[in-house]
């Protein structure tokens, strides 16, 4: 088990060299309260490893060159075969950092969405556009199963998307969404995240 918590800000927003690249894999893992990667741990957690294979697809995407050209092409069909064997579907740039996938089978996010740090994400969701345009999350979200989300709607921070909601409207943070859009303030993310995703620091709102 992973004892550290999660900083905000701890790592960049997107993948453009290797150290970034290896901040997003060290994230990952600690979204899955992993320390290190292990070779048997793609047989033991698929959707960790459809993870990594997604990271490589974005480290090697900010790099030039034929040979890395040539790599992304590999990793790219690489994806695209696991994304068949899981059923997730992910594009490469959309997640944050310490993306958390819960449970492999029918996830699909469309490739304009763009979600902050450390989402906890639930199989039976999806993420789509309306009108041309697709869902911003922020970070610490926790999105249940069979949760949908569609259109330019902006979800705060410590958002948490009960299991069935759909949700077409903006969403402020530090609150939970249930059902057909229902707010509910009383509550928030941290209440359903995993200990190990909440970061340390101070009470929040």
């Amino acid at each position: 088990m992973n004892n550290t918590r999660p900083q905000a800000g701890g790592a960049p927003d997107r993948i453009v060299d290797k150290q970034s690249y290896r901040a997003f894999l060290a994230a990952d893992l600690q979204a899955h309260d992993l320390r290190r990667w292990r070779w048997w741990l793609r047989f033991r957690h698929p959707c960790v490893h459809y993870q990594r294979v997604l990271r490589r697809v974005e480290w090697l995407a900010s790099r030039r060159g034929l040979l890395a050209r040539s790599l992304w092409a590999l990793h790219r069909i690489r994806l695209a075969t696991l994304s068949v064997r899981t059923g997730i579907s992910i594009p490469p740039g959309v997640f944050g950092p310490g993306l958390s996938i819960a449970h492999y089978g029918s996830i699909v996010v469309n490739d304009g969405a763009r979600v902050g740090s450390f989402c906890r994400i639930h199989s039976g969701t999806n993420i789509g556009t309306y009108r041309g345009a697709a869902p911003s999350l922020g970070d610490y979200v926790y999105l249940g199963p069979g949760a949908v989300l569609y259109g330019g709607i902006s979800i705060g921070d410590y958002v948490a998307v009960g299991a069935n909601s759909v949700v077409g409207k903006d969403v402020p943070p530090h609150v939970t969404v249930v059902g057909a859009g229902k707010v509910l303030p009383d509550s928030d993310s941290r209440s359903v995240l995993p200990d190990w995703m909440i970061p340390d620091g101070p009470p929040l709102p």
